[in-house]
């Protein structure tokens, strides 16, 4: 981390929909003066993976890749995540190390809590305790249903499927057609889990079929239902 840690304000508290919500005035208090912020820009790692777990994360502002270098160091996105959203709490309550690697996607504010003040704020708040839970299980059910999803999908599917979980992620830009994230084609293919060519040649198809229109980083949804007719076997299979 190149600058120094800096004290935030208590505004912050509002910006974490969980903690505005559930925590209590003296807890909200305890948060902000424990509490620290910094501006990570795009690519820059906020930790790594087998790192001591000193902190909890919240993203004020920006996006964040969590991934995990495989065999041969294959690169491979678990999950994503953007403003309003906790990571890291895993390694933390645990008391032990990360379990993931992350990274900003593009520039981001994030604020950092001292482990041992979070875990004594959900010792305390069985409300947030039981919030958090909630949100970890709906997180590992999404990721358990992905990974079962693309043992079975083919190429075209796996980039379908790629891009509606962005627009599902981010959304689209005020245009209502652009995904609301610049993203690589190295950091797509990591989250479709398939080559950096063959991502490259299924966006191609994608665009002669008139489906999405791809430009540098950003990318046009032509046609959404498309896209959802790629996957729907398994979207019923979900259901």
């Amino acid at each position: 981390m190149k600058t120094p840690l800096l004290t935030i304000s208590e505004d912050f508290i509002n910006e974490i929909p969980l903690l505005e919500e559930f925590c209590t005035t003296k807890q909200k208090k305890l948060l902000q003066q424990s509490s620290k912020h910094h501006l990570f820009k795009k690519d820059e790692v906020i930790f790594f993976d087998f790192q001591p777990a000193h902190f909890v994360y919240l993203i004020g502002k920006g996006k964040v890749k969590l991934w995990k270098d495989g065999i041969h160091s294959h690169h491979t996105i678990v999950s994503l995540a953007k403003e309003g959203h906790i990571f890291g709490f895993r390694g933390a309550i645990q008391e032990s190390n990360y379990l993931l690697s992350a990274t900003a996607l593009e520039d981001s504010l994030l604020y950092f809590i001292p482990k041992n003040i979070f875990i004594q704020v959900l010792k305390e708040n069985h409300e947030l305790h039981f919030k958090i839970l909630w949100y970890y299980i709906t997180q590992l059910e999404k990721t358990e249903r992905r990974l079962r999803n693309m043992s079975e999908m083919n190429v075209r599917e796996k980039t379908a499927d790629c891009l509606l979980m962005m627009i599902n992620e981010f959304g689209l830009e005020k245009n209502k057609s652009t995904l609301n994230i610049k993203i690589s084609r190295k950091d797509l293919a990591a989250i479709a889990g398939i080559s950096v060519d063959r991502l490259v040649k299924q966006l191609s198809e994608f665009e002669e079929e008139k489906i999405i229109n791809a430009s540098g980083q950003n990318i046009n949804l032509l046609n959404k239902e498309k896209l959802q007719e790629v996957i729907a076997p398994y979207i019923d299979n979900n259901s």
